[in-house]
């Protein structure tokens, strides 16, 4: 198959007090840098990070199979900054933790069921993900900002 489109996506989760208040993030660009996407979503007050890092991969999958389906075809590259959830997601770890392996059966039975879709996720170092890690201090700004506004 002909890939017509090739993108890419930077992800991030991020938790203050892991466990604590996490979001997750992603930005879509395209070849040229331009922007195509951003997304990010408040998780909740007592999540893990490596959760949250999970769920901003499962939401940027989720938002490519989208993508692909408008497309006759699509590449991307997902690029991370947690070690730990790209070699998990390359099965070159165990996912020891119930929670976690939940996510990425969904993710890799979701990507299965998207042969227009071919992705890598690659790890990159945390000053390459600035942007999808601005998505996720909004987030847990945001949030922050709300509590103290409620609880004076």
């Amino acid at each position: 198959m002909l890939c017509q489109l090739k993108v890419f996506v930077n992800i991030d989760g991020g938790s203050r007090g892991n466990p604590g208040p996490a979001a997750a993030g992603m930005v879509i660009t395209d070849g040229e840098g331009g922007l195509i996407a951003t997304k990010s979503k408040f998780l909740g007050p007592k999540v893990t990070n490596n959760f949250a890092e999970w769920s901003a991969l499962e939401g940027a999958v989720t938002a490519l199979i989208h993508l692909a389906g408008r497309q006759d075809g699509l590449e991307a590259e997902i690029r991370a900054d947690s070690q730990l959830v790209v070699r998990q997601f390359n099965r070159q770890y165990r996912i020891k933790e119930p929670a976690l392996r939940e996510i990425a059966e969904r993710v890799w039975k979701s990507l299965a069921a998207a042969p227009g879709l071919k992705i890598i996720l690659k790890h990159v170092p945390r000053e390459e993900n600035t942007a999808a890690d601005a998505a996720v201090n909004r987030e847990l700004d945001n949030y922050e900002k709300w509590l103290e506004k409620n609880n004076k």
